[in-house]
Protein backbone atom coordinates (compact mmCIF):
# COMPACT_ATOMS: atom_id res chain seq x y z
CA UNK A 1 0.00 0.00 0.00
CA UNK A 2 2.97 2.06 0.72
CA UNK A 3 3.88 1.87 -2.86
CA UNK A 4 1.07 2.95 -4.37
CA UNK A 5 0.75 5.85 -2.27
CA UNK A 6 4.24 6.77 -2.72
CA UNK A 7 3.60 6.61 -6.65
CA UNK A 8 0.52 8.40 -6.75
CA UNK A 9 2.41 11.36 -5.00
CA UNK A 10 5.02 10.89 -7.65
CA UNK A 11 2.45 11.03 -10.40
CA UNK A 12 0.64 14.18 -8.83
CA UNK A 13 3.68 15.95 -8.51
CA UNK A 14 4.89 15.80 -11.79
CA UNK A 15 1.46 16.46 -13.33
CA UNK A 16 1.34 19.71 -11.10
CA UNK A 17 4.44 20.89 -13.04
CA UNK A 18 2.91 19.93 -16.27
CA UNK A 19 5.36 17.39 -17.49
CA UNK A 20 4.76 13.84 -19.79
CA UNK A 21 5.80 10.71 -17.59
CA UNK A 22 7.89 10.22 -20.67
CA UNK A 23 10.61 12.36 -19.25
CA UNK A 24 11.90 13.58 -16.19
CA UNK A 25 12.17 17.32 -15.64
CA UNK A 26 15.64 17.63 -13.96
CA UNK A 27 16.90 15.78 -17.18
CA UNK A 28 14.49 16.20 -20.12
CA UNK A 29 14.45 15.09 -24.14
CA UNK A 30 15.88 18.56 -24.94
CA UNK A 31 17.80 21.32 -22.79
CA UNK A 32 15.84 24.93 -23.12
CA UNK A 33 17.63 28.07 -25.06
CA UNK A 34 20.87 28.68 -24.42
CA UNK A 35 21.60 25.38 -22.07
CA UNK A 36 20.45 23.31 -25.03
CA UNK A 37 23.65 24.41 -26.72
CA UNK A 38 25.91 24.89 -23.95
CA UNK A 39 25.11 22.47 -21.53
CA UNK A 40 27.96 20.14 -20.08
CA UNK A 41 27.50 17.01 -18.42
CA UNK A 42 27.72 17.30 -14.75
CA UNK A 43 28.06 14.73 -11.84
CA UNK A 44 25.10 16.49 -10.05
CA UNK A 45 22.91 15.30 -13.39
CA UNK A 46 22.41 11.91 -12.10
CA UNK A 47 20.73 13.68 -8.55
CA UNK A 48 17.37 13.16 -8.33
CA UNK A 49 14.50 15.54 -9.40
CA UNK A 50 13.61 15.63 -6.27
CA UNK A 51 16.69 15.85 -4.36
CA UNK A 52 17.39 14.93 -1.22
CA UNK A 53 14.29 13.61 0.98
CA UNK A 54 13.22 15.31 4.09
CA UNK A 55 10.59 13.56 6.33
CA UNK A 56 9.43 9.95 6.39
CA UNK A 57 8.47 8.65 2.73
CA UNK A 58 4.52 10.20 2.36
CA UNK A 59 4.77 12.30 4.91
CA UNK A 60 3.54 16.14 4.30
CA UNK A 61 7.18 17.27 4.30
CA UNK A 62 8.58 14.77 2.32
CA UNK A 63 6.00 15.28 -0.38
CA UNK A 64 5.92 19.32 -0.60
CA UNK A 65 9.63 19.11 0.01
CA UNK A 66 9.98 16.88 -3.11
CA UNK A 67 7.55 18.98 -5.14
CA UNK A 68 9.37 21.97 -4.82
CA UNK A 69 12.68 20.79 -5.25
CA UNK A 70 11.40 19.15 -8.52
CA UNK A 71 10.21 22.65 -9.73
CA UNK A 72 14.03 24.42 -9.30
CA UNK A 73 15.12 21.55 -10.95
CA UNK A 74 12.88 22.00 -14.23
CA UNK A 75 14.00 22.37 -17.69
CA UNK A 76 11.33 21.27 -19.38
CA UNK A 77 9.51 24.26 -19.53
CA UNK A 78 8.31 25.21 -23.03
CA UNK A 79 10.25 28.21 -23.84
CA UNK A 80 8.47 29.47 -27.45
CA UNK A 81 6.86 32.50 -25.84
CA UNK A 82 8.85 33.73 -22.65
CA UNK A 83 6.68 36.54 -20.68
CA UNK A 84 8.36 39.72 -19.78
CA UNK A 85 8.01 40.38 -16.14
CA UNK A 86 10.01 43.52 -14.53
CA UNK A 87 11.56 43.71 -10.84
CA UNK A 88 8.24 45.71 -10.13
CA UNK A 89 6.23 42.91 -11.35
CA UNK A 90 8.04 40.54 -8.80
CA UNK A 91 7.04 42.75 -5.97
CA UNK A 92 3.80 43.15 -6.94
CA UNK A 93 3.40 39.52 -7.07
CA UNK A 94 4.74 39.21 -3.83
CA UNK A 95 2.39 41.84 -2.62
CA UNK A 96 -0.07 39.29 -3.94
CA UNK A 97 1.28 36.59 -1.85
CA UNK A 98 1.25 38.42 1.51
CA UNK A 99 -2.34 38.35 1.34
CA UNK A 100 -2.53 34.55 2.12
CA UNK A 101 -2.67 33.31 5.24
CA UNK A 102 0.18 30.97 6.61
CA UNK A 103 -2.51 28.27 6.70
CA UNK A 104 -3.88 28.83 3.04
CA UNK A 105 -0.11 28.92 1.87
CA UNK A 106 2.36 27.88 4.73
CA UNK A 107 6.03 29.29 3.67
CA UNK A 108 8.88 30.75 5.33
CA UNK A 109 11.38 28.31 6.39
CA UNK A 110 12.73 24.97 4.37
CA UNK A 111 10.25 22.74 6.84
CA UNK A 112 6.98 24.84 6.25
CA UNK A 113 6.06 24.56 2.56
CA UNK A 114 2.85 24.34 0.66
CA UNK A 115 2.12 21.20 -0.55
CA UNK A 116 0.52 20.72 -3.99
CA UNK A 117 -2.70 21.48 -3.44
CA UNK A 118 -1.86 25.00 -1.83
CA UNK A 119 0.65 25.44 -4.12
CA UNK A 120 -1.92 26.13 -7.20
CA UNK A 121 -2.52 29.30 -5.47
CA UNK A 122 0.41 30.56 -7.31
CA UNK A 123 -1.19 30.17 -10.60
CA UNK A 124 -2.87 33.14 -12.44
CA UNK A 125 -1.86 35.38 -10.31
CA UNK A 126 -2.97 38.80 -11.95
CA UNK A 127 -1.28 42.15 -11.39
CA UNK A 128 -3.52 43.93 -14.33
CA UNK A 129 -4.74 43.74 -17.74
CA UNK A 130 -2.12 40.97 -19.64
CA UNK A 131 -0.05 40.65 -16.67
CA UNK A 132 -0.99 37.21 -15.25
CA UNK A 133 1.91 35.41 -13.69
CA UNK A 134 2.45 32.01 -12.52
CA UNK A 135 4.42 29.77 -11.30
CA UNK A 136 6.66 27.59 -13.83
CA UNK A 137 5.76 30.25 -16.32
CA UNK A 138 9.12 30.95 -18.53
CA UNK A 139 9.73 35.00 -18.11
CA UNK A 140 12.74 37.06 -18.93
CA UNK A 141 13.57 39.79 -16.54
CA UNK A 142 16.35 42.35 -16.69
CA UNK A 143 18.19 44.28 -14.03
CA UNK A 144 21.63 45.11 -12.56
CA UNK A 145 23.78 43.02 -10.73
CA UNK A 146 25.01 43.78 -6.97
CA UNK A 147 26.39 40.18 -6.54
CA UNK A 148 27.14 36.48 -7.45
CA UNK A 149 28.14 33.54 -5.81
CA UNK A 150 28.33 29.80 -5.64
CA UNK A 151 26.04 29.30 -2.34
CA UNK A 152 26.19 26.09 0.05
CA UNK A 153 29.33 25.13 -0.89
CA UNK A 154 30.08 23.15 2.84
CA UNK A 155 26.58 21.65 3.23
CA UNK A 156 24.74 21.69 -0.30
CA UNK A 157 21.25 22.22 -0.40
CA UNK A 158 18.39 19.92 -0.78
CA UNK A 159 17.70 20.65 -4.06
CA UNK A 160 21.21 19.25 -5.16
CA UNK A 161 21.42 16.49 -3.42
CA UNK A 162 22.73 18.41 -0.48
CA UNK A 163 26.58 18.09 -2.54
CA UNK A 164 29.03 20.21 -1.37
CA UNK A 165 31.34 22.55 -3.17
CA UNK A 166 30.93 25.21 -5.78
CA UNK A 167 30.43 22.34 -8.84
CA UNK A 168 27.23 21.03 -7.07
CA UNK A 169 25.47 23.94 -5.89
CA UNK A 170 24.15 27.36 -7.75
CA UNK A 171 25.22 30.27 -8.20
CA UNK A 172 23.16 32.62 -6.89
CA UNK A 173 22.61 36.55 -8.09
CA UNK A 174 21.20 39.24 -6.94
CA UNK A 175 19.48 41.26 -9.66
CA UNK A 176 18.15 45.24 -8.92
CA UNK A 177 16.45 47.73 -10.99
CA UNK A 178 19.04 49.92 -10.35
CA UNK A 179 22.79 49.93 -10.53
CA UNK A 180 24.61 49.73 -6.91
CA UNK A 181 23.50 52.92 -4.53
CA UNK A 182 26.27 53.45 -2.90
CA UNK A 183 24.03 55.51 -0.40
CA UNK A 184 22.61 52.21 1.49
CA UNK A 185 23.74 48.85 2.21
CA UNK A 186 23.95 46.52 -0.56
CA UNK A 187 21.41 44.31 1.89
CA UNK A 188 19.12 47.13 2.11
CA UNK A 189 19.26 48.09 -1.69
CA UNK A 190 18.23 44.13 -1.84
CA UNK A 191 15.70 44.62 0.12
CA UNK A 192 13.87 47.31 -0.85
CA UNK A 193 14.02 46.52 -5.36
CA UNK A 194 16.43 43.31 -5.28
CA UNK A 195 15.54 40.13 -6.59
CA UNK A 196 17.39 36.66 -7.06
CA UNK A 197 18.32 34.20 -10.21
CA UNK A 198 19.68 30.80 -9.94
CA UNK A 199 22.16 29.18 -12.28
CA UNK A 200 21.42 25.29 -11.16
CA UNK A 201 24.62 22.56 -11.14
CA UNK A 202 22.94 20.77 -13.60
CA UNK A 203 24.03 20.70 -17.23
CA UNK A 204 25.76 24.18 -16.21
CA UNK A 205 27.46 25.31 -19.19
CA UNK A 206 31.47 25.71 -18.73
CA UNK A 207 30.98 30.04 -19.07
CA UNK A 208 28.22 29.96 -16.39
CA UNK A 209 30.32 28.59 -13.94
CA UNK A 210 32.64 31.84 -13.47
CA UNK A 211 29.57 34.65 -13.78
CA UNK A 212 30.57 35.19 -10.11
CA UNK A 213 33.98 35.92 -11.38
CA UNK A 214 36.04 39.14 -10.19
CA UNK A 215 36.72 39.64 -14.22
CA UNK A 216 33.18 40.75 -15.05
CA UNK A 217 32.71 43.14 -11.93
CA UNK A 218 33.46 46.11 -13.36
CA UNK A 219 31.22 45.38 -15.95
CA UNK A 220 28.29 44.06 -14.42
CA UNK A 221 28.54 47.45 -12.57
CA UNK A 222 27.01 49.88 -15.63
CA UNK A 223 25.41 46.90 -17.58
CA UNK A 224 22.28 45.81 -17.20
CA UNK A 225 21.72 41.88 -17.45
CA UNK A 226 18.58 39.58 -18.61
CA UNK A 227 17.86 36.13 -17.26
CA UNK A 228 15.34 34.03 -18.91
CA UNK A 229 14.12 30.78 -17.06
CA UNK A 230 11.57 29.60 -14.61
CA UNK A 231 9.29 31.83 -12.26
CA UNK A 232 9.69 30.05 -9.10
CA UNK A 233 8.40 30.75 -5.62
CA UNK A 234 10.93 29.93 -2.78
CA UNK A 235 8.42 29.24 0.29
CA UNK A 236 11.61 28.03 1.79
CA UNK A 237 12.44 31.52 2.72
CA UNK A 238 10.57 35.36 3.47
CA UNK A 239 11.46 38.69 2.19
CA UNK A 240 13.71 40.72 3.89
CA UNK A 241 16.49 38.71 4.75
CA UNK A 242 18.42 35.15 4.50
CA UNK A 243 19.15 35.92 1.72
CA UNK A 244 18.44 39.41 1.30
CA UNK A 245 15.80 40.05 -1.01
CA UNK A 246 12.28 42.29 -1.43
CA UNK A 247 10.36 39.19 -2.70
CA UNK A 248 11.29 35.75 -3.11
CA UNK A 249 9.56 35.23 -6.37
CA UNK A 250 12.79 34.14 -8.79
CA UNK A 251 13.91 32.91 -12.17
CA UNK A 252 15.10 29.33 -11.04
CA UNK A 253 16.64 27.84 -12.85
CA UNK A 254 17.91 30.23 -15.41
CA UNK A 255 18.06 28.91 -19.25
CA UNK A 256 19.60 32.03 -20.94
CA UNK A 257 21.85 35.06 -19.78
CA UNK A 258 22.29 38.05 -22.06
CA UNK A 259 24.41 41.02 -21.39
CA UNK A 260 23.54 44.66 -22.54
CA UNK A 261 26.21 46.28 -24.45
CA UNK A 262 24.63 49.67 -23.47
CA UNK A 263 24.59 50.90 -20.00
CA UNK A 264 20.99 52.23 -20.03
CA UNK A 265 18.11 50.78 -19.55
CA UNK A 266 16.37 52.68 -21.84
CA UNK A 267 19.02 51.50 -24.86
CA UNK A 268 19.02 47.84 -23.80
CA UNK A 269 15.03 47.19 -24.89
CA UNK A 270 14.21 43.54 -24.63
CA UNK A 271 12.46 43.41 -27.83
CA UNK A 272 16.12 43.54 -29.30
CA UNK A 273 17.53 40.41 -26.92
CA UNK A 274 18.34 38.30 -30.28
CA UNK A 275 20.48 41.45 -31.64
CA UNK A 276 23.99 40.80 -30.74
CA UNK A 277 25.02 44.81 -31.09
CA UNK A 278 22.35 45.24 -28.52
CA UNK A 279 22.48 42.03 -26.25
CA UNK A 280 25.32 39.55 -26.15
CA UNK A 281 25.09 35.86 -24.85
CA UNK A 282 26.49 36.12 -22.08
CA UNK A 283 28.93 33.35 -22.62
CA UNK A 284 30.75 35.63 -25.64
CA UNK A 285 31.63 38.15 -22.87
CA UNK A 286 35.08 36.87 -21.92
CA UNK A 287 36.15 37.28 -25.99
CA UNK A 288 34.04 40.57 -26.12
CA UNK A 289 36.23 41.75 -23.23
CA UNK A 290 39.57 40.38 -24.32
CA UNK A 291 39.93 38.37 -21.39
CA UNK A 292 42.70 35.93 -21.88
CA UNK A 293 41.67 34.12 -18.89
CA UNK A 294 38.34 34.16 -16.40
CA UNK A 295 39.62 34.09 -12.67
CA UNK A 296 37.98 31.33 -10.51
CA UNK A 297 36.45 33.14 -7.33
CA UNK A 298 38.99 31.74 -4.20
CA UNK A 299 35.79 30.08 -2.74
CA UNK A 300 35.77 27.79 -5.83
CA UNK A 301 39.27 27.33 -5.52
CA UNK A 302 38.83 26.27 -2.06
CA UNK A 303 35.55 24.15 -2.65
CA UNK A 304 35.62 23.07 -6.04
Amino acid sequence: MKQVRSFAIVIGIFCSLGISLAQVPCNPNSLPLQLGQLAVNQPIDSCKCTGAPKGDAGSQIRVANDLQNSIKNNFARPTNNPKRISIGEMVGLQEKVNTFSMEELPRGDRFTLPNPTQRTLLTNISLGPNKTYSEGDVITIAGFILGARHSNLEDGESVNCEESGCANNDVHIELAAHPRDSSMTKAKQMNTEGVVAEISPRHRPVAWDTFDSRSYRNFFKTHPVAFTGQLFYDASHSPGGGPNRVSVWEVHPVYAIFVCRNTTPQACDLDQLNNESVWLPFHKLKNFLHLSTVEVTEACQDNP
